[in-house]
């Protein structure tokens, strides 16, 4: 899970949003996989924990890739050297 959060910002810093989304869809679906189990293990609801505040930053962060993704900005070649 944290190696997709961290592949995502390394994504976002050289401006490849594309894939920086791509991150992300995989990382929520991971968190939700995750909150998930949890709510099937415990007959309480899910109350909020590090899991919700993760994945609510995580939709977040996707939609503000996708809108930068839409502009069509270039890579950041120097940043990727």
């Amino acid at each position: 899970m944290q190696a997709v959060a961290r592949r995502a910002a390394l994504h976002e810093r050289i401006r490849d949003y594309g894939q920086a989304a791509s991150d992300l869809h995989r990382l929520i679906s991971i968190l939700e996989n995750q909150s998930d189990g949890k709510v099937r293990q415990s007959s309480k609801p899910a109350r909020s924990t590090s899991w919700t505040k993760e994945l609510r930053q995580a939709r977040q962060r996707l939609s503000l890739m996708e809108e930068e993704a839409k502009k069509g900005i270039h890579l950041d070649l120097y940043c990727i050297l």
